[in-house]
């Protein structure tokens, strides 16, 4: 076993009971919308994107807020959000309060199994404070076992589609909860500091330099975070009813489907740490995009069941791989003290463009070929992947935690 700090293994677990709720989600909110709640596509794609176009700036401001403030009540408050979002659901099918649920869950961002995440406005802060606790750590091995669980827990809250909505929504609800107060007992690690403009010890300069290069890593991130996330709000969010419309299955066969990516997925992603110190992070992010982009490109000709399965599989898979080197080489490239920040402008800037593809997206699939959509994305993907490649170094890191910038 690691030998981690007892906070890393509460925010493991936290994490863990947090995606098995939104495995669920994922694959049954778009369904009960569109096939219990009979919204037409347009519309399940403006509750998308809704939560698609709030997540990034509340993620922004809690982002920040975590770098300025305390980063465990940032953690706490954001916690929260889904199960009072997912409680909404239960409630209501006024279409207004639908949104407001939209809004503070993140659905279409967080909720889908496909996209990796981890809940949307948590994740920056999360992710800091996962980073804060695993200093002079090869944090790409962190990173992937941490991903690992959350790919097995999404996987297995997939299999949830094979009850009733309503049993769905009950069993998100309270693990989303419990995922809320397993971490309160975890300690503050992160002190923040006033920026000192005059240092008495001359470090003035090297200060500014820092704060400078942050700056630079921080856009290049908001710009491939904006593409990455164009490209996933066109098709993401879709998924489960695009393979029910084509398919002619049941929810339970689409739960079986994201059971089955879910759980090759996150298995994949213990290959990141191995990814990282051949090729480097950033290598280690594109390879697998590269692939997971051919996969997605084929998935809407994929009419037969094996031939989806397959597609699905490959895609996530590779895509989910990927995210365990884009979070250790964000938090290799800034300060300690951006962390948070950069967390967050990434999320922002990944889901204010997947908000606006995704409400695009609706109307596309309700009145143009299925493709359309995915040709768009692969188009998007490949821009990010070279974006990548000039936007950034390849450090490698070693198996003691050192970092070798090439």
């Amino acid at each position: 076993m690691p030998n981690w700090d007892g906070d890393v293994w509460l925010l493991l677990v936290s994490r863990g009971l947090r995606s098995v709720a939104g495995g669920a989600l994922g694959v049954v909110t778009g369904l009960y919308l569109y096939y219990y709640l009979h919204l037409s596509l347009t519309e399940v794609g403006i509750f998308f994107g809704v939560g698609a176009f709030t997540a990034p700036l509340l993620s922004l401001l809690f982002g920040r807020l975590g770098d300025k403030y305390s980063r465990k009540a940032v953690l706490l408050l954001t916690l929260a959000f889904l199960p009072i979002a997912t409680a909404m659901l239960l409630i209501t099918r006024y279409y207004p309060l639908l949104l407001l649920a939209a809004a503070l869950g993140g659905f279409g961002t967080a909720g889908a199994l496909a996209s990796g995440s981890v809940g949307a406005v948590a994740a920056p802060v999360q992710t800091a404070i996962l980073a804060d606790k695993t200093e002079g750590m090869d944090r790409s091995v962190v990173y992937a076992i941490f991903n690992l669980v959350s790919g097995i827990a999404s996987a297995i809250g997939a299999l949830l589609a094979n009850l009733s909505y309503l049993e769905t929504f009950y069993m998100a609800l309270a693990l989303s909860a419990v995922s809320l107060f397993i971490v309160l007992p975890i300690r503050e690690e992160h002190k923040p500091r006033r920026r000192i403009n005059n240092d008495p010890n001359g470090d003035s300069k090297a200060v500014t330099q820092q704060v400078r290069r942050d700056l630079t890593y921080i856009k290049r991130f908001a710009i491939v975070g904006a593409l990455n996330g164009t490209a996933q709000g066109l098709v993401t969010p879709f998924l489960p009813i695009i393979f029910r419309m084509v398919l002619h299955v049941s929810n339970g066969v689409v739960g079986d489907i994201f059971f089955i990516g879910g759980l090759a997925a996150a298995l994949t992603s213990l290959t990141a740490p191995v990814l990282s110190r051949m090729f480097g992070l950033r290598d280690a992010i594109v390879i697998p995009r590269i692939i997971s982009t051919i996969a997605l490109i084929l998935i809407p000709f994929s009419t037969t069941l094996y031939l989806a399965v397959t597609t699905y599989v490959v895609y996530v898979m590779f895509r989910v791989s990927s995210l365990a080197p884009q979070q250790a080489l964000m938090m290799e490239l800034v300060g300690r003290g951006s962390r948070s920040t950069v967390s967050g402008v990434n999320q922002a800037s990944r889901l204010l463009p997947s908000a606006t593809a995704t409400t695009a997206a609706g109307p596309m699939l309700d009145y143009l070929p299925l493709p359309v959509p995915f040709a768009i994305a692969f188009a998007v993907n490949i821009a990010n992947i070279v974006l990548y490649r000039k936007f950034f170094p390849n450090p490698r890191p070693t198996r003691g935690g050192v970092t070798v910038i090439d």
